[in-house]
């Protein structure tokens, strides 16, 4: 949002957290953000648009982000990207190509294309 987005989409299934997000969202005056309270996966098999970003930082130990991917690849715009942020070097299948890739202390992350993105 602080780089201009129209929309921002935010999904979280923690109740808890989509509190302290509610709170934010009405202390900064967002007006643009949109808070989901589901799963990931969930949100991921609705018809919900396509995205020019999608940033995924699912729990650390889930098994979340090999279920994903194959999803994302029809809600990205054509130059669309998908941020990853994983507790272990992730490795994509073929479908997806890694931009870049680094580590910081203990999270790795990649931002990924997809040759399979559609167009606008």
């Amino acid at each position: 949002m602080s780089r201009g987005a129209t929309e921002v989409v935010m999904v979280e299934r923690n109740r808890t957290i989509i509190r302290a997000l509610q709170k934010t969202i009405i202390n900064l005056a967002c007006s643009n953000v949109l808070l989901r309270c589901e799963d990931g996966l969930e949100f991921a098999h609705q018809k919900n648009g396509l995205f020019d970003v999608i940033f995924l930082d699912p729990p650390f130990q889930s098994d979340y982000l090999p279920k994903l991917l194959p999803l994302l690849a029809g809600k990205l715009t054509q130059d669309g990207l998908v941020f990853v942020e994983s507790g272990q070097a992730f490795e994509p299948d073929q479908a997806w190509q890694v931009v870049k890739h680094a580590k910081s202390s203990t999270v790795h992350y990649q931002l990924l294309r997809c040759e399979g993105a559609l167009t606008t």
